[in-house]
């Protein structure tokens, strides 16, 4: 049996005009809208993984604001839990670019903005932490 792993990553909530920016994905041959983010890479701090990420995922700068909370969900079946650091974000630009992204691995297909009612109202089945990521969208404050 593989042995169980757990994974840090980072996760960003882009706030703009009560709208955050999601990005379509599609991974086993199903579709899904995501926050933008990844693995905390050795060396690098939690703030400092999610502006890279972000800058990598869609080539827009970002300002990390504060951290919204965590939430952690099991990947499919390859025994490993997935731990996110949440944080609100301010995009520093409007220039979203998704085909500059190094990982071949992601198909990220699309960015859009949506509201948190929006996201909320999603169905996906790609992995068990949505309702902990919908729990954390949902006490989203936004002015």
């Amino acid at each position: 049996m593989e042995q169980a792993k757990v994974q840090v990553a980072t996760k960003a909530i882009i706030l703009k005009k009560g709208k955050f920016l999601a990005i379509k994905q599609s991974f086993g041959g199903k579709k899904y809208l995501d926050l933008p983010g990844g693995r905390i890479e050795y060396g690098l701090t939690p703030e400092e993984n999610v502006v890279k990420e972000v800058k990598e995922e869609m080539s827009l700068n970002v300002k990390v604001q504060k951290i919204l909370g965590i939430y952690h969900f099991f990947r499919g079946t390859d025994r490993v839990q997935v731990v996110c650091i949440t944080y609100l974000c301010k995009p520093l630009s409007d220039v979203i670019d998704l085909t500059k992204n190094p990982d071949s691995q992601e198909k990220l297909t699309d960015a859009v903005w949506v509201t948190p009612k929006e996201f909320l109202a999603l169905e996906s089945d790609y992995y068990d932490g949505l309702d902990r990521l919908r729990s954390l969208v949902a006490n989203l404050k936004i002015n």
